[in-house]
């Protein structure tokens, strides 16, 4: 075998990085559901009230912000890890409305 590939597979950082993206499908797998519960939320809430609910929004977006981390850390155009390794994202709310 080719002595670079040979030294990236015994490279513990690799592998490092190998469980926590591991760690990250896992997370983001469950974020996923929890956006799609949020948005069901949304729209009864949107029915009954007839407006989006101003708290959900703003956690909605955050993780959504949350969702983009890890996509960017799984396809290694970030290094650094998403939330609980950093902090959780921050949204603003909407304005405009």
């Amino acid at each position: 075998m080719d002595d670079k590939l040979v030294n990236n597979l015994k490279s513990e950082s690799r592998w490092l990085r190998l469980l926590f993206m591991a760690f990250y499908l896992v997370a983001g797998y469950f974020a996923g559901l929890l956006v799609f519960i949020v948005a069901l939320v949304q729209t009864v809430v949107g029915f009954v009230s007839g407006e989006p609910n101003a708290r959900l929004l703003v956690f909605s977006k955050s993780l959504n912000l949350y969702l983009f981390q890890i996509l960017e850390f799984l396809t290694y155009n970030a290094e650094t890890k998403p939330f609980p390794f950093s902090d959780w994202p921050e949204s603003e709310p909407r304005s405009g409305d």
